[in-house]
């Protein structure tokens, strides 16, 4: 390297090295310091300061790397609860607490992360013979036990650990197959009485084998069948009220919008996901497909699972490219929503391309001869589970309202069902139709704006009616709307109400209801004007 005189000053390469050490040294001084504000943190935490320490991580999480955060914090975790002596149950739930709100606030792989790191240090524990009076294990069932009991993960996973444990059967397994039971039995009956009917036979008959005199084996088999016959007397030291009432708590904690969402994971994919891959975080990248480009081999290797039948419909709705014709055949052959959502999520799309899953459901939904609550669910479901899904279909609908000359009567029949669900179930704000300029509806946008109303003035519970239009902000902004509501439905619904094809019983409904969501949207005026 030369100067700008052509004097040489140094080696390339020995700067660059310079360089690199400079960085590392920054980043580790950096991971130094954000490290010494977790313990900091995680030390004080307590129910009563929950919420202002989980605020504070949340903003640590905002400012740093992912991934830094994970690994710091669950080192952290593991480092205070994992003792050789039984950390107090407390202590314990409080911790997972943290985790769960973490895990609603501010993304599903931060739960996904502990999950993981909890299951590996259970396997790696589990492989070598432990002592029974220490205690590092049990720490580790019980902070798997509560993380099932606040929702992070479905009761799947932890039947396998139960299964894992008793396919070994010795005194510590069975001192652990207590500990859940203990920690986490009657919420596992309740989620899946068929499963827990299953782990007592397989006990049952592991136990047989088993010497008479061992205490330990009669107490767990009593415990179980306290379980089943849902007796909570019958197991001593019982006490779900502290998990109780940090699930009652917690709620207060979870940002508006947000909420747990349950990760369906299976024992084997934890252990195996550095082969796998992470597939239950959205965009995670396989392991054997690391230089796709957008997912493409994935979907074209995915082709084959589709029959032809599906893949010529999907030519035929215009499904032009893989990723959306992927899209569509998952939607026409999943079982239900729920596996529908699951499938889509795989699918490792990445920012523009996620924005596909929500073109082709509305498309699928307008498309129906008759509307299909299956399109709305799953819509509601996207939206539940990330707010960017709701963006998208804001964004979707201010272009689609530009077209809606070009729409039959069927397909804006579907479109109103589909847009008066998402309201009805908050997953869409009602106001989206600001938009629409009230002053001067053309015939096509007349029809949806009164189908909608319609349909929510029907709606079977009157406060999700109601909530529909409380929801609506009291920003200044949105004063017009509000007002151009109010005279829609008064006067080019209620004036011709006769001319809607309703039936006279529902016509008085559609009155009454109006006149509750006019004095709603009168009394926030007259809070704004005062």
């Amino acid at each position: 390297m030369r100067d700008k005189k052509g004097n040489i000053v140094g080696n390339v390469s020995s700067t660059a090295q310079k360089k690199s050490i400079e960085n590392t040294q920054d980043n580790d001084e950096k991971k130094g310091r954000l490290k010494k504000q977790l313990k900091g943190l995680l030390n004080r935490l307590a129910e009563s300061n929950m919420h202002i320490i989980a605020n504070q991580i949340d903003e640590l999480y905002m400012s740093n790397s992912r991934n830094d955060m994970n690994t710091i914090l669950s080192e952290l975790i593991m480092q205070a609860l994992v003792a050789p002596v039984l950390t107090p149950d407390r202590l314990i739930c409080e911790h997972m607490v943290l985790i769960t709100i973490l895990h609603a606030n501010v993304g599903t792989e931060i739960g996904a992360h502990f999950l993981l790191t909890f299951v590996k240090k259970f396997d790696e524990m589990l492989k070598v013979p432990q002592d029974v009076e220490n205690k590092q294990l049990d720490n580790v069932v019980l902070m798997l036990s509560h993380l099932y009991n606040f929702k992070v993960y479905g009761h799947q996973l932890l039947y396998e650990i139960l299964d894992r444990l008793s396919s070994k059967f010795e005194e510590k397994e069975i001192e652990l197959i207590l500990l859940i039971l203990k920690t986490a039995g009657f919420p596992l009956r309740k989620d899946d009485p068929l499963a827990l009917k299953d782990l007592i036979l397989n006990l049952q008959k592991v136990a047989s084998n088993v010497k008479s005199d061992n205490s330990r084996v009669k107490f767990m088999l009593d415990v179980l069948m306290a379980i089943k016959n849902n007796n909570v007397s019958k197991i001593p030291q019982y006490d779900p009220s502290h998990t109780e009432h940090l699930k009652k708590v917690m709620k207060n904690f979870i940002h508006k919008g947000k909420s747990i969402v349950k990760l369906n994971i299976s024992l084997e994919d934890l252990l195996k996901a550095d082969e796998r891959g992470k597939w239950w975080i959205v965009g995670c990248a396989w392991s054997g497909n690391r230089n796709l480009d957008e997912g493409k081999k994935v979907i074209e290797g995915n082709k084959s699972i589709f029959s032809q039948n599906i893949l010529d419909l999907a030519r035929k709705q215009r499904m032009n490219t893989d990723i959306r014709r992927n899209i569509f055949c998952i939607l026409m052959t999943a079982e239900d929503y729920l596996d529908a959502f699951e499938k889509l999520s795989h699918l490792g799309l990445k920012d523009q391309q996620e924005r596909e899953i929500i073109y082709v459901l509305m498309d699928c939904c307008l498309q129906e001869k008759k509307f299909n609550p299956y399109y709305a669910v799953l819509a509601e479901r996207f939206c539940i589970y990330d707010r960017k899904y709701q963006l998208t279909i804001q964004y979707m609908l201010w272009d689609k309202f530009k077209i809606l000359d070009n729409y039959d009567a069927k397909q804006l029949t579907n479109l109103a069902k589909f847009l008066t669900h998402l309201f009805i179930q908050k997953s869409l704000p009602i106001s989206v139709l600001k938009v629409l300029n009230f002053a001067e509806l053309d015939k096509q946008i007349m029809k949806l704006v009164r189908q909608i109303m319609i349909s929510i003035l029907l709606c079977k519970n009157e406060e999700e009616c109601l909530q529909v239009f409380e929801k609506i902000s009291l920003s200044p902004k949105l004063q017009t709307f509000r007002e151009s509501l109010r005279l829609f439905i008064s006067h080019f619904l209620i004036r011709n109400i006769e001319s809607c094809k309703v039936m006279e019983a529902e016509s008085a409904l559609i009155k009454q209801r109006a006149q509750q969501v006019d004095k709603i949207l009168l009394t926030r005026e007259c809070k704004i004007l005062f």
